[in-house]
């Protein structure tokens, strides 16, 4: 993981914490949450958040585009968006993680199906 990835993972962290965020190292960058939902991806010194019916508030903010190839598209926030609008960023965030489902939780004691 490159320093300009973990310094953004930190940035982003510190203004999601409050809405319940997280990261966890993953993919070569960090898996970005809200309320236990994988919203998005820290990776190549980028933020990348997952397509959902909340993508309109990141108009002008982000492109879509791969995380990592391979990877679907999500939008690709532009490099200074964080810095220059940071509520905007993280009401869209949060927005996003409002519009996925809730994560179904496993069984105990039963492998992951795949």
């Amino acid at each position: 993981m490159d320093a300009d990835s973990k310094r953004l993972a930190q940035e982003l962290i510190g203004w999601l914490e409050p809405l319940g965020g997280s990261t966890r190292a993953m993919f070569g960058g960090y898996c970005v949450y809200v309320d236990g939902k994988p919203v998005g991806l820290v990776n190549d010194g980028s933020i990348f958040v997952k397509r959902s019916s909340a993508e309109g508030r990141l108009a002008g903010l982000a492109e879509l585009g791969p995380a990592y190839p391979g990877a679907k598209d999500s939008w690709r926030l532009t490099p200074t968006a964080l810095e220059a609008e940071p509520l905007r960023v993280v009401a869209a965030i949060h927005a996003t993680a409002a519009a996925l489902p809730a994560r179904r939780e496993r069984a105990q004691g039963r492998p992951p199906t795949r």
